[in-house]
């Protein structure tokens, strides 16, 4: 059967499609692309926002077009499942809880049903088509953001245990992958449903004192979730020196009414303590513009925030609005000029921070994780600080360990030579 599995959203999603089109070729199934007429279209959607709710719709369109019998899972459908049957009363809608079960169900002759709910069984799926093989350790959160769905749709945090996330990263490395990415939905809340309960540090200090080589990285983590544990974990070559931590706001007043664990102040010291430890860590973070009583001064304290911290870049989003979200019932709107204004002051802000992170790179050697080959010859890799790195053609398989040494800023990252290991 010809299956094709389309994915928007995080990493976490991510990780769960690879895991799905793992499964898929197991049993025999080929796994192609949506022009090339698949029998079945696998849609794992988000609705994070509204564009990716419209994202998430447009793409069952092109599928229902194809002739592809549609199943749509992901967050979309837990939040608004009406708007998907309004589509097509034809397409599938598969649960969050019970997305790793698609393939089973698309094989009646298989009986074996005992697949997790929401957490995969352990395999390299992750590796399928990536040069960074993403490994999913928890599912859910444990916060209540008033901006957010995500909550709704998964359900409270639930982990994987250590040893399955240590056998994922021994099979990986097994394979000859230099780097993983450890995803979840809120991988600061790792552990804390285990007995013995654990948290995200002992968990990478387990992986590291049980595999020799691989890299790991850590994906997005709350400011108030990085305990000195894992700042000293750090200093370990085999950790990247590079941490997603979001703000979404720098005034503390919107920082309450969005339900953030955490004030300006903690996340202030935090950020500077930890840019101070190592000198060429890359920092990057997410703000919100535009939530329901953003005044110009609330918006000042962020841009202010934000100039004064050398973070490494910018992740700038519009407020949406989601359903069923206590901030989506909140009447203090911003003008969607006022909105767009801020979003063009970040953005630019955004530009010069990348810039200047990318400048401060040059004349050093970066460890990098060869990718993909890119135009005029050149190969592409993600360094150990979160860049893209183009150098000259290299004798390097992708997923691979390449040094280089960092020449010129280059298009969206930097151009540099590859160094024999």
């Amino acid at each position: 059967m010809k299956i094709t599995v389309l994915t928007l959203g995080c990493k976490t999603n991510l990780a769960e499609s690879d895991s799905l089109k793992t499964e898929a070729l197991d049993a025999g199934h080929r796994l192609v692309d949506l022009g090339e007429s698949p029998e079945v279209c696998i849609i794992n959607t988000c609705t994070v926002t509204g564009k990716s709710d419209y994202q998430s719709r447009q793409l069952m369109r092109r599928a229902l077009r194809a002739g592809a019998r549609v199943i749509v899972t992901g967050c979309y459908p837990e939040v608004a499942a009406q708007e998907i049957t309004a589509i097509s009363s034809d397409i599938e809608i598969v649960k969050n809880s019970k997305k790793l079960n698609i393939i089973n169900k698309l094989l009646p002759k298989n009986n074996n049903n005992t697949l997790s709910s929401r957490l995969p069984t352990p395999n390299t799926g992750s590796a399928i088509g990536r040069s960074r093989p993403i490994v999913k350790i928890q599912d859910g959160c444990n916060y209540s953001c008033t901006y957010c769905s995500i909550h709704l749709a998964r359900g409270r945090s639930v982990s994987r245990p250590v040893r399955d996330v240590v056998s994922d990263l021994r099979k990986l490395e097994g394979l000859g992958y230099a780097e993983a990415v450890l995803a979840g939905i809120h991988i600061g809340a790792y552990g804390l449903d285990l007995k013995p309960k654990v948290n995200i540090s002992s968990l990478v200090a387990n992986i590291l004192n049980n595999t020799e080589k691989i890299r790991i990285r850590l994906s997005s983590i709350g400011v108030n979730e990085i305990d000195d544990a894992l700042i000293e974990l750090l200093q370990d070559s085999r950790v990247c020196p590079h941490l997603h931590i979001p703000l979404q706001s720098g005034d503390d007043g919107i920082l309450r009414l969005m339900k953030r664990p955490y004030d300006s102040g903690l996340f202030r010291e935090r950020i500077e303590y930890i840019l101070g430890r190592f000198e060429n860590i890359s920092v990057g973070t997410d703000v919100i513009v535009g939530f329901p009583g953003e005044s110009e001064e609330g918006f000042q304290s962020t841009v202010k925030l934000l100039e004064d911290l050398p973070m490494s870049y910018l992740h700038i989003f519009p407020y949406s609005p989601r359903p069923g979200t206590a901030a989506s019932k909140m009447q203090m709107y911003v003008h969607g000029d006022v909105k767009g204004r801020r979003l063009r002051l970040l953005r630019g802000l955004d530009a010069e921070k990348r810039a200047v992170y990318k400048k401060r790179q040059i004349g050093r050697l970066l460890n990098a994780v060869y990718e993909t080959p890119a135009e005029s010859g050149l190969q592409k890799g993600k360094s150990e600080n979160y860049l893209n790195l183009y150098f000259e053609k290299h004798d390097v398989l992708p997923g691979r360990a390449v040094k280089v040494r960092i020449r010129d800023t280059f298009k969206d990252g930097l151009l540099g030579s590859a160094i024999e290991n």
